[in-house]
């Protein structure tokens, strides 16, 4: 008997939830950004990559530096993402969207360290057998070291947003949101360049040596808000109706684990473009 009132409790339950919540829409967005990098130290890569040569040599005479990394885009950035979100509907808060799906996020340079040195000295000096003026040519000698811990996360996102002129062919919206999730193919690169050459533009030399080290998952989470413009593709054919283009500015504040270095918290800014369909 206990059974049977627990099973018709259930289903009455998941009745009622249905009839409150309903989906009313589907969202795929693609962005860019920055989601939380920080510079690391030649201790936390031999952390990361206790095994590697590069890190056995003496770097102690190189320079740190910050350095900034390019995500294909024409932008600088530490971070693309991928989300595909449902947009659900409560009849109790008719003006809010309930944004609930999966992020993909790829984070490069999440941890890096960057260092070197040029030095130069004099290499040869030509004299003029008419005129006596000395050109003198000089060496440069440059070796440098780039070392980055990325990985590729799967996040649970969820956003609250509010709409504005929800009627209209252009509205605005804000919210707030979150995501968590954890890591998979962390690794670590670690690169050692060397080059040489003279004032008159000619190389010596230049070699390099690359390393990569896989490294145990973590965790990554984010807070953000979400501060968008739409535009609806169409207003009298209504094919085109339920669909929406859309870009978001997103703020936030970055958790990022890294096995065996720590967590770290960071402001952020990230972009998105997507398409919104409506139901």
């Amino acid at each position: 008997m206990k059974k049977v009132t627990l099973l018709a409790a259930l289903v009455l339950s998941t009745a009622a939830f249905s009839q409150k919540i309903k989906i009313s829409e589907i969202h795929i967005s693609s962005g860019n950004g920055s989601l939380g990098t920080q510079d690391g130290t030649l201790s936390d890569f031999a952390k990361l990559a206790p095994n590697s040569a590069i890190l056995g040599m003496d770097l102690s005479q190189l320079t740190p530096y910050s350095y900034m990394y390019s995500n294909g885009f024409g932008l600088y950035s530490g971070s693309n993402s991928t989300s595909l979100q449902l947009g659900l509907q409560c009849a109790k808060m008719p003006k809010l969207t309930f944004r609930v799906g999966i992020t993909h996020v790829s984070n490069f340079g999440l941890l890096s360290a960057h260092g070197g040195f040029t030095e130069t000295a004099r290499y040869d000096t030509l004299t003029s057998s008419q005129t006596g003026q000395q050109t003198f040519i000089d060496t440069s000698y440059s070796k440098s070291y780039h070392m980055n811990y990325s990985d590729q996360q799967i996040r649970l996102d969820g956003a609250m947003i509010f709409r504005m002129f929800p009627e209209k062919r252009w509205s605005l919206h804000a919210g707030l949101g979150a995501s968590i999730g954890m890591s998979y193919r962390a690794s670590t690169s670690i690169e050692l360049w060397e080059s040489s050459y003279n004032s008159t533009g000619n190389y010596g030399y230049g070699t390099g040596t690359t390393e990569s080290f896989k490294n145990k998952n973590s965790l990554g989470a984010a807070l953000y808000i979400p501060l968008g413009v739409d535009f609806c593709i169409g207003k009298k054919r209504e094919f085109w109706m339920p669909f929406h283009l859309y870009a978001e500015t997103r703020p936030s504040l970055n958790i990022n684990s890294i096995n065996g270095i720590g967590t770290s918290f960071s402001a952020g800014m990230s972009s998105a473009v997507g398409l919104r369909v409506k139901l």
